[in-house]
C-alpha cells in the first residue's frame, strides 16, 4: 500500500487565510483603490476646468475634495465645496438661475481683474461706502478705476434700472447716476459646460483597475 499523507492542517491554515482575505484585506484593498482613483478624478476635473471655463480663478480650481471610501462603506466622492458648489452647479446642470444679488459687473465703468471679475470683496466695501455716504479711497477708486471724487449711491433708482451702485455725476446743470454694479431681477438662463460626471467616469474606467491591482498587492504582502 502506499503510504498516506494527511493535508488536513494546509488545508484549515489555507482555508484561515483566504477568509483573512476575504474579511479583511480584500475590502481594505478595495477602499483605498477607490480613495485613489477619486483622488485621480479629482485632478483630472481641476486639470479640465480651464477647457471648460473661462479663466478659472485659483479660488474654482481648488473646489474639488474627496471622500474616502471606508472598509465597510465603499463608496468614494468627488465633490465641490459649498462656497464653489453654488455657482459650479449651474456649469455642471444648467438651467435658469434665478436672480439673488447675483453682481452684473460693467467692465466700461469699473476695472476688472485678470479673471474677469471685480477684485473680491470690493462689491460689498462699495456698498458699505454708499450707504454710508462715503467715497473711495484715491488708492481703491485708482484700483477701480473710479474717481474718487465722485458720490455713490445704492439701491433702487427707479425709470427701469433695477438695483445697483451707482455714481453720481453731473451733466450740465443736471446730475444724473451711471451704474458701475447692477443686481438684475431677470433670471439668467446657462448652458452645461462642464461635463464632470465624463471626466470622473472617464478617470474610473482608465485607472481603476491598476489602482485596486496594486492595492490588493500591497495588502497581501501584509497580510498576517
Amino acid at each position: 500500500m502506499f503510504p498516506s499523507v494527511s493535508v488536513r492542517d494546509d488545508i484549515d491554515a489555507l482555508a484561515r487565510w483566504a477568509r483573512v482575505i476575504a474579511s479583511d484585506q480584500l475590502p481594505f484593498a478595495t477602499a483605498a483603490a477607490l480613495t485613489q482613483v477619486a483622488r485621480d478624478a479629482a485632478d483630472d476635473v481641476k486639470a479640465a476646468l480651464p477647457q471648460y471655463l473661462d479663466k478659472p480663478t485659483p479660488f474654482t480650481l481648488r473646489a474639488f475634495r474627496v471622500q474616502r471610501a471606508e472598509k465597510r462603506d465603499l463608496r468614494a466622492a468627488v465633490y465641490a465645496m459649498d462656497a464653489q458648489a453654488q455657482y459650479l452647479y449651474w456649469q455642471v446642470e444648467g438651467g435658469m438661475r434665478q436672480p439673488n444679488r447675483i453682481a452684473q459687473k460693467l467692465p466700461s465703468q469699473i476695472k476688472l481683474n485678470e479673471f474677469g471679475n471685480i477684485p473680491r470683496g470690493e462689491i460689498a466695501r462699495l456698498i458699505q461706502l454708499a450707504q454710508a455716504g462715503k467715497r473711495l479711497t484715491r488708492a481703491r477708486g485708482e484700483k477701480l478705476g473710479i474717481s474718487s471724487k465722485v458720490d455713490l449711491y445704492y439701491g433702487d433708482p427707479g425709470h427701469g434700472w433695477p438695483v445697483g451702485i451707482y455714481k453720481r455725476v453731473q451733466a450740465g446743470t443736471e446730475h444724473k447716476l451711471v451704474p458701475l454694479v447692477v443686481f438684475p431681477k431677470r433670471g439668467v438662463q446657462y448652458r452645461a459646460r462642464l461635463p464632470l460626471r465624463d471626466i470622473v467616469a472617464r478617470t474610473v474606467r482608465t485607472r481603476f483597475a491598476a489602482r485596486f491591482t496594486a492595492s490588493l498587492d500591497q495588502a497581501m504582502r501584509t497580510a498576517r
